[in-house]
C-alpha cells in the first residue's frame, strides 16, 4: 500500500494508525500539495454493500462540518476495491495516549480539554450530525494543546458494523451510553454521556465500568450504578463531581440537554476552581515541601532499618532450624513410606457411577472423595467427569482419590427476542449462556437492526453454549432517490415523509434559474440508493439576488402596425415603470429588469392606452 497513488491524487507513504474500521496512513495531496490522513477500510467492510452505502452518505454529511476543533473530511472514494476517506492530517497524540502516560490529569487541565470537545459537539449538533463514538481514541491533542475531534458522521455506519463484524466494539463499549448498549437510536444526549465518561477517566484515571468482555461492560452500563468520581478522588470539588454525574444519568432525559449547557456549567466551575489531581493532592505535582521534613524522615527511616535488620536475623535462624527439622522428619517419613506402604496403580473411574467408582477404588485399596460437582453435557448425571490423581498413576495404598461428579448438561430457556435490537438480543442470550447466529433480510414492518424472528422460539430449553438462530431486519429495501430539483419545498417534504425519509437540513441560496421556494440541489444526489430512516438535505432557492439586472428582448405583438404609438411597462422587484413610449418602427425592444417580473405591451387608441399583451420574465 505504501507508495500507492489513489484517485490519481493522494499518495500514501506512511502508516500512522489502526482503528476499528480502517487503517490510517499519512499521505500527500499532490494536487493541493498538503499532507492528509487517509483511512482505508478493512476488507470485511468492503464486501458489505449496506455498510458501504451508509458509510459514503455519512462521510459526505460530515464533510459539511467546519470547525477548529473538528478534523475536516476532504474527500472519499473507491479504486480497485479499495474504499478510502481523506481527512485533515493533524500532528499530535490521542487523548487515550495522554491518559496512559499521565494516569490522570489536573481537574483544570481536564476541564479545559473537555470544553474544546463541547465546542465541537455544539457545532456538529447544530448541523444535526451526531458523533455516536466519542472516546479518547477519537480525540487528538496537538502540540500546542488544541483539541481535534475525528470520525464525525461515520460512526453511524460503524454502529451496525460493530455488531456484524465485532471489530470496534471493544474500544468503544466503555464509552457507550445505555441506549447505545441497548441498541436504541443515539442522539446528542448519547454524545453527552460518552463525553462524561471521557471526563470521568481524565479525573480519576479509570473508566466507570470494566469487565472481562465487551458484553459484560455493556450490561454494566445498562444495570449498574456508577461510582461517583469523588469516591475515587476525594479531593475532587463537589460541584465538578455533580457535573460529571449529571452527564452519566442512565435516563437520557436527566442528562444535560446539549453540549452548550454542559459547557456553561464547566466554565462556571472553572472560574471558582480549586486545583486537585486524581490522587487527591491539591495544586501540585511532584512537589517537595520546604523546611526540615527531610531530616525528620531520615531519623525515622534509620530506626525502621534497625528494626527490620533484627527481624530478618531472627527469621533467618528460625528458618534454618525449621529446615533442619523438616529435613529429618521428611527423610524419616519417606524412608518409612518406602519400607512399609506398598504402591498401587490408580484405576480409571471416569464415566462410572458414584457407587461403581467407590467400589472400584476400594478394591484397589484406595480412598474416595467427591471434590465437587459441575455440569457436563457429555457425561451422564451422577457419573464421574474427572479424577485426581489420574488413571494409571502409581500411588501408595490408602491414598484418597478425588473425583468431580457430573450434574449433566446445563439447560437454559430461550428468551423472547422478537422486536429486540440486535445488541440487546445478543446480551440476553449471553446472559443465559447461549450463542447467537445472525442472518439478515429486508422487512417492511420491522425497523433496521431489530429481530424479525428466532429459532428456536421463546421458552425452548437448550444446553448452555448452544446457538439460537436470529433473523435481523435490514429495514425497508433501499430504493433510488428521486430528483427534487424544481420541486417546491412543501412537495419535497411530503414525498420524503411518504417514503420514511428524514429532512435533516434546509439551506437557502440565491438563484437566477430556479424560482423562489423551489429546490436547487439535494444530498444524497438523485439516483443514489437510500433507505427508510435516512436523512436528506435540501438547498432551496431564495430567487434572484436583489439588485441583479438582466436584459430581456421582447417581440412586439404582430397586430401592432408600423407607426402605432405603444407603451412598454415593467413590473419587477424595483416596482412598476415605463421603459418605452413612442411610435413603433418594427424594432425589437430590450427591457432591463431586476429579478423576475412582468412586461406589459400597450397601444394608444384615441386618448387611452389599452393592454394587448403581458409576458412573465425570465
Amino acid at each position: 500500500m505504501l507508495g500507492r497513488l489513489l484517485g490519481n491524487r493522494y499518495e500514501i507513504f506512511e502508516k500512522i494508525g489502526e482503528g476499528g474500521m480502517a487503517r490510517v496512513y499519512k499521505g500527500i495531496d499532490r494536487r493541493l500539495n498538503r499532507y492528509v490522513a487517509i483511512k482505508i477500510l478493512y476488507e470485511q467492510f468492503v464486501n458489505d454493500p449496506e455498510f458501504l452505502r451508509r458509510f459514503k452518505q455519512e462521510a459526505k454529511a460530515s464533510a459539511m462540518l467546519s470547525h477548529p476543533s473538528i478534523v475536516n473530511v476532504y474527500d472519499e472514494g473507491e479504486e480497485e476495491g479499495i474504499h478510502f476517506i481523506v481527512m485533515e492530517y493533524v500532528q499530535g497524540e490521542t487523548l487515550k495516549s495522554l491518559i496512559q502516560q499521565k494516569g490522570c490529569l489536573k481537574a483544570e487541565e481536564a476541564v479545559r480539554l473537555v470544553l474544546q470537545i463541547c465546542d465541537a459537539l455544539v457545532h456538529a449538533h447544530s448541523e444535526n450530525v451526531i458523533h455516536r463514538d466519542i472516546k479518547p481514541q477519537n480525540i487528538i491533542i496537538t502540540p500546542d494543546g488544541r483539541v481535534k475531534v475525528t470520525d464525525f458522521g461515520i460512526a453511524r455506519a460503524a454502529a451496525d458494523a460493530t455488531i456484524t463484524h465485532g471489530r470496534s466494539l471493544l474500544g468503544s463499549v466503555h464509552y457507550s451510553s445505555p441506549e447505545q448498549a441497548r441498541g436504541s437510536c443515539a442522539d446528542q444526549k448519547s454524545d453527552i454521556y460518552s463525553l462524561g465518561v471521557v471526563l470521568y477517566e481524565l479525573l480519576t484515571g479509570s473508566v466507570p465500568f470494566s469487565g472481562e468482555s465487551p458484553i459484560s461492560v455493556a450490561l454494566k452500563h445498562l444495570q449498574e450504578d456508577i461510582v461517583p468520581p469523588r469516591e475515587l478522588n476525594p479531593a475532587l470539588p463537589q460541584k465538578l463531581d455533580k457535573i460529571v454525574m449529571k452527564t452519566l444519568h442512565k435516563d437520557r432525559n436527566l442528562r444535560y440537554p446539549g453540549a452548550l449547557e454542559l459547557k456553561e456549567d464547566l466554565e462556571e466551575w472553572l472560574e471558582s476552581r480549586e486545583e486537585t489531581d486524581c490522587r487527591g493532592r491539591k495544586g501540585r505535582y511532584f512537589y517537595t515541601p520546604p523546611g526540615n521534613s527531610f531530616a525528620e524522615d531520615d531519623e525515622e527511616q534509620e530506626e525502621v532499618k534497625k528494626r527490620r535488620f533484627k527481624l530478618k536475623k531472627m527469621l533467618f535462624y528460625t528458618g534454618v532450624l525449621a529446615a533442619v527439622l523438616l529435613f529429618f522428619w521428611g527423610g524419616f517419613a519417606l524412608l518409612r513410606g518406602i519400607l512399609i506402604v506398598p504402591e498401587v496403580s490408580v484405576p480409571d473411574v471416569r464415566n462410572l457411577s458414584i457407587q461403581e467408582a467407590q467400589n472400584t477404588l476400594s478394591e484397589a485399596g484406595l480412598g474416595f472423595k467427591i471434590a465437587g460437582e459441575m455440569h457436563d453435557e457429555n457425561v451422564s448425571p451422577g457419573h464421574i467427569i474427572s479424577q485426581d490423581p489420574p488413571a494409571e498413576r502409581k500411588v501408595r495404598q490408602k491414598r484418597v482419590i478425588e473425583v468431580i461428579v457430573s450434574l449433566g448438561p446445563e439447560f437454559a430457556e430461550v428468551p423472547s427476542l422478537v422486536g429486540r435490537s440486535e445488541l440487546e438480543a445478543r446480551l440476553m442470550l449471553k446472559d443465559v449462556g447461549l450463542e447467537m447466529d445472525v442472518s439478515r433480510e429486508y422487512n417492511e414492518e420491522i425497523a433496521s437492526g431489530y429481530v424479525i424472528r428466532q429459532d428456536p422460539s421463546q421458552n425452548f430449553r437448550l444446553s448452555k453454549g448452544e446457538t439460537v438462530n436470529v433473523i435481523i431486519s435490514r429495514g425497508k429495501k433501499p430504493f433510488s432517490l428521486r430528483d427534487f430539483q424544481g420541486w417546491t419545498l412543501e412537495d419535497a417534504q411530503q414525498w420524503l415523509t411518504l417514503y420514511g425519509l428524514v429532512l435533516r437540513n434546509v439551506k437557502e441560496e440565491d438563484s437566477s434559474d430556479i424560482p423562489e421556494g423551489h429546490i436547487i440541489s439535494q444530498f444524497p444526489l438523485a439516483g443514489e440508493m437510500v433507505q427508510s430512516g435516512d436523512a436528506v438535505d435540501l438547498v432551496v432557492s431564495k430567487g434572484r439576488k436583489p439588485g441583479t439586472h438582466e436584459i430581456y428582448s421582447i417581440q412586439v405583438h404582430p397586430q401592432v402596425s408600423i407607426g402605432q404609438v405603444i407603451k412598454v411597462i415593467v413590473e419587477d422587484e424595483e416596482g412598476s415603470r415605463v421603459v418605452y413610449e413612442g411610435a413603433y418602427h418594427g424594432q425589437v425592444i430590450d427591457v432591463k429588469g431586476t429579478g423576475s417580473g412582468y412586461v406589459s405591451l400597450m397601444e394608444l387608441r384615441g386618448d387611452e392606452y389599452y393592454t394587448i399583451d403581458t409576458k412573465q420574465f425570465p
